[in-house]
């Protein structure tokens, strides 16, 4: 049995939408890096125990929280994790003037300087394979409507991963209300970004969580040099500090010719949205 850093609790957390009394809370320490800006602020921080490795993130927290922190305090926190998360109750602990330099970062790096493939794009081959061991290529997109989205099992943060996976997990339960000639043709496609890791037994036991039908929604992992030159064609960010991976968030609907037909960013997207692309007369 594989071991993850999204642990039961937090899977069977955020699928069920548990109320805000089932919140686990963590003091957590670390050092300002950034300011708070747009509802949040970033933390290299220490290893949570039993929840995240040490990396740098950004907190959601409120501006009355972080007030007066800057770049260099080092500080002690909450770090409430629910459906959401949150960092609440900061305290000042000294500064570190001469902080150590970050650990060496792996990954696709900084995809700003790169082109983002856009509506109307072809998307560029690959060659992965599925949770069954099985090849999943470009070759596959054509002649069906897929949705792509990039993630990796041992994301712990509410927001991400596990966020992502619900709203498949959704999306995955409209398309099966679709007529029978609309669904048959529909696809699901989780990428993982953390293919050391994430080998198809993982993705497997990880999708059967998620109640995921394997006949339509497929978790694919590969070699290192695809899942990064997939990653930069979406303009996914996706390095490794230490032992986590600090990443963006990317959905895609691909059409019949193979062409990209929408891009959403972040995780702000709703699963009808996607479900009204794919079927608009529904």
């Amino acid at each position: 049995m594989f071991r993850s850093w999204l642990h039961p609790w937090l899977l069977a957390l955020v699928l069920a939408g548990c109320a805000r009394d089932s919140e686990r809370v963590f003091e957590v320490r670390g050092v300002v890096l950034a300011p708070y800006a747009d509802g949040a602020i970033t933390i290299r921080h220490e290893e949570i125990p039993g929840f995240m490795p040490a990396m740098t993130m950004p907190f959601n927290t409120e501006a009355a929280d972080a007030a007066g922190l800057v770049a260099g305090d080092l500080v002690s926190f909450e770090f409430r994790v629910g459906t959401q998360s949150r960092a609440t109750k900061f305290r000042r602990l000294g500064r570190v003037e001469n902080r150590p330099a970050a650990p060496a970062r792996t990954g696709n790096g900084d995809t700003g300087s790169l082109r983002r493939l856009r509506a109307g794009d072809p998307v560029p081959g690959f060659a992965l394979i599925d949770q069954d061991s099985l090849p999943v290529t470009d070759a596959d997109l054509r002649g069906r409507q897929t949705v792509v989205t990039f993630i990796f099992t041992r994301c712990p943060v509410p927001e991400f991963c596990p966020l992502m996976a619900k709203k498949f997990q959704s999306l995955q339960g409209l398309v099966a209300e679709m007529p029978a000639a609309v669904r048959a043709n529909v696809r699901l496609l989780s990428i993982s970004i953390d293919p050391e890791h994430d080998r198809p037994a993982v993705l497997r036991e990880y999708g059967g969580a998620l109640g995921a039908d394997f006949r339509r929604w497929r978790f694919a992992t590969g070699s290192r040099d695809q899942i990064d030159a997939l990653a930069r064609a979406f303009a996914v960010r996706a390095v490794r500090d230490g032992a986590a991976l600090d990443h963006t968030l990317a959905t895609v609907l691909i059409g019949p010719d193979g062409r990209v037909t929408e891009i959403w960013r972040g995780n702000a997207w709703k699963p009808e949205e996607i479900a009204d692309r794919i079927a608009p007369a529904r």
